[in-house]
């Protein structure tokens, strides 16, 4: 058995995950619902050490890195798993799918476990920023509607419920142009988990 391949094995036998790819410069982990809850509970870094800790407890030299997968992967091999390991860490979300009717554009999002931002807010309890929340309306705003991506007002904010890693949540968004013709108006989004109200507000924006 290879050492990147005893690697993959022990890491998966840890309770935290499903299943773990391992390369010469590292390992991929796809963590379970415990692993998950963990994630939420403690933070990025407090999981990669305690993987660390598996690891040294099973007589292995510590992972050159460890990274966390969104989703099983289709194929991997250990190219590619260099390449995810050498990739960087998540800035921004790509939409899984989205429509609009009626000039209301619906977009589903999954929040990346490694986002970066959620380093900082907060490390050891990951929630998604609030200012991020804005800034994700409007930059997801301004293809599909039309809108500026600055804002001159922010109206009726509500943050109701924490968005985590990897949460699957629906980003709804609605433009309503003023009645004076300037092309001025309010961008209205609104975020949902699993039905549930998160958060929203309306955005004083212009056309582009």
């Amino acid at each position: 058995m290879s050492a990147p391949h005893a690697m993959a094995v022990c890491l998966a036998e840890h309770a935290w995950l499903v299943e773990a790819f391992a390369s010469d410069h590292g390992a991929l982990l796809l963590l379970n619902d415990v692993g998950l809850a963990a994630l939420h509970a403690q933070g990025r870094q407090q999981l990669i050490e305690n993987f660390q800790t598996h690891l040294a407890a099973h007589a292995f030299e510590p992972a050159h890195q460890l990274r966390l997968l969104d989703a099983m992967p289709d194929h991997l091999d250990e190219l590619s798993i260099d390449l995810r390991l050498q990739s960087p860490r998540p800035d921004r979300v790509v939409p899984l799918r989205e429509h609009a009717q009626d000039d209301r554009w619906t977009l589903l999002l999954q929040l990346p476990l490694e986002l970066i931002h959620f380093d900082g807010h907060f490390p050891r309890a990951p929630v998604l920023p609030g200012v991020l929340q804005v800034g994700w309306a409007l930059a997801f705003a301004a293809p599909r509607l039309g809108t500026s991506l600055q804002c001159r007002e922010m109206e009726a904010l509500k943050f109701q419920r924490l968005l985590r890693p990897g949460d699957r949540v629906e980003l709804t968004l609605y433009f309503a142009d003023e009645p004076d013709g300037t092309g001025r108006g309010k961008l209205y989004f609104a975020y949902h988990l699993d039905g549930a109200h998160c958060s929203s507000g309306r955005l004083r924006v212009e056309r582009a």
